[in-house]
C-alpha cells in the first residue's frame, strides 16, 4: 500500500522565516503535448547539468505535482545535485520529493502562505543570494508567474525554463507555450523537461517518499487504529465545500464499517469540526499531532482511505499510495485530478449544494474496485 523508498533523504534542509456527476477513475490517454519549446534565446543544450534548481514557489498541492520533475531529473541526470526551492510553509513536504539533494525554503515577499503572514523581502533576498552562490546550470520553474521567473533569474542560473506567462519572457531563456488548462497538471509539467532532452514517460504520476517521516509515523502508529479514514472537508474557497453536517454523517457511516475517522485540517478548521458534533472516539490532527505539516503527512501515510476536497492533503495522500476520493464541487477535475500512485476516484458536481453524505459514501464504494490513475501517452 505504501511506496517503497525511492531515493536517499535530502542532505540538507534550509528554512528561513522573516449537474450531478461522479467520475470513475481509469487510465487516461493524454493528448499530444504542444511544441516542446520556443526559446527566447538559443543557449547551448545541456545534456548533463551538474547543478539543477527546481523552483516551486507555490502552494502545497503544487509542490506535490512537482515531484514528477525531481524524479525524472534524477533518473536522467543521476550525478547532478538537485536543489528544490519552495515556500517555507511547504518545506515539511519538500524532503519527501524523490531525487532532491537539498531544500532551500523562503516565503516569497509577494505572497502570503495560508493562514500566515506576508513573506519578508529581506529574508527572500538572502535566499536568492545563497542560491546565486551555487551557480546553477539550469533552473526549471514548475510555475512561472513573472515574479517567480524574475527570482529565478536573480539566482544567476545559466538556463531558466518555464511556461509563458504575462511579463515573464524577459526572465527566461526557454519559454514554452502557455499552459493548457484542459490537460492534467503532470502532462503539462513534463513539457518543462523537453528542452533538456527528457521525454515524458508513458505513465505519469506523482509520488512522495515517506522514509523521512519514519519517526513521526512510529509515534502516530500507536495512536491510530488498524483502519483509518482521513477526512478533509475543507478547500481554499469555502463556497466549494460540502457542508460539514454531511461530512459528520459520512464519518459515522464509515465508523459503522469499521473505519476510525481522522479529521485533517488547520486548528481553526478543526474547531469547526468539533463544534459540528460527532463521536468522542473520532481523532483529529489538532489533538494527536504536533501542528506541523510533516506530522499531518505522516498520519496520512498511515491511512487506509482519504476523502477530501481538492487541496494539498488530497494530493499528499495520493502521492503516498493511500486510496483517495477527491471531491470537486466544482474545482478543476480535468487539470488537478488525483494523479498519485494509489487508487483514486472523483466526485464531481457543479456546486456543493445538494451533495449529501450518501453521495460521499457512494463515491467511497466506487473507489474500491478502481485502478490507480496513470496518465498514458
Amino acid at each position: 500500500m505504501y511506496p517503497l523508498s525511492i531515493g536517499q533523504a535530502p542532505r540538507n534542509v534550509i528554512v528561513h522565516s522573516a449537474s450531478r456527476k461522479t467520475l470513475a477513475r481509469s487510465p487516461v490517454a493524454t493528448e499530444p503535448a504542444p511544441p516542446a519549446a520556443v526559446p527566447a534565446a538559443a543557449p547551448a543544450r545541456l545534456s548533463a547539468p551538474d547543478r539543477v534548481l527546481v523552483v516551486s514557489l507555490d502552494n502545497l498541492g503544487d509542490l506535490v505535482f512537482a515531484s514528477v520533475l525531481t524524479r525524472q531529473l534524477r533518473a536522467h541526470f543521476p550525478s547532478a545535485h538537485i536543489t528544490l526551492w519552495c515556500k517555507r510553509y511547504t518545506a515539511d513536504v519538500a524532503p519527501l520529493l524523490p531525487g532532491v539533494d537539498q531544500v532551500e525554503a523562503a516565503e516569497p515577499f509577494w505572497d502570503r502562505a495560508p493562514g500566515g503572514r506576508q513573506g519578508s523581502g529581506i529574508a527572500f533576498a538572502r535566499s536568492v543570494m545563497r542560491l546565486r552562490a551555487r551557480r546553477f546550470d539550469v533552473a526549471v520553474l514548475a510555475a512561472a508567474p513573472w515574479r517567480a521567473a524574475a527570482a529565478a533569474a536573480a539566482t544567476g542560473s545559466a538556463r531558466r525554463i518555464g511556461v509563458a506567462h504575462r511579463k515573464n519572457a524577459r526572465f527566461l531563456t526557454d519559454v514554452l507555450p502557455r499552459q493548457d488548462p484542459t490537460r492534467p497538471v503532470l502532462a503539462e509539467m513534463m513539457r518543462l523537461l523537453a528542452p533538456l532532452g527528457i521525454a515524458a514517460p508513458r505513465e505519469l504520476y506523482y509520488q512522495l517518499d515517506p522514509t523521512p517521516l519514519a519517526g513521526l509515523r512510529a509515534r502516530l502508529r500507536g495512536m491510530l487504529g488498524p483502519r483509518v479514514a482521513a477526512l478533509h472537508p475543507f478547500a481554499s474557497l469555502r463556497n466549494r465545500c460540502v457542508p460539514l453536517l454531511h461530512w459528520v454523517r459520512l464519518a459515522g457511516a464509515l465508523e459503522m464499517r469499521g473505519y476510525q475517522p481522522l479529521w485533517i485540517g488547520s486548528p481553526a478548521e478543526l474547531r469547526e469540526v468539533h463544534a459540528a458534533g460527532g463521536s468522542p472516539s473520532w481523532l483529529s490532527m489538532d489533538r494527536i499531532g504536533d501542528g506541523t505539516i510533516a506530522d499531518t503527512a505522516a498520519a496520512l501515510s498511515l491511512a487506509h482511505l482519504f476523502v477530501g476536497h481538492d487541496s494539498g492533503p488530497l494530493h499528499i495522500a495520493g502521492a503516498l499510495g493511500v486510496p483517495v476520493v477527491g471531491v470537486f464541487t466544482p474545482g478543476e477535475p480535468a487539470r488537478t485530478c488525483p494523479q498519485g500512485i494509489g487508487q483514486s476516484h472523483m466526485l464531481v458536481r457543479s456546486s456543493p449544494h445538494g451533495v449529501s453524505a450518501a453521495d460521499l459514501l457512494d463515491a467511497v464504494d466506487r473507489l474500491q474496485p478502481s485502478l490507480p490513475l496513470r496518465l498514458v501517452r
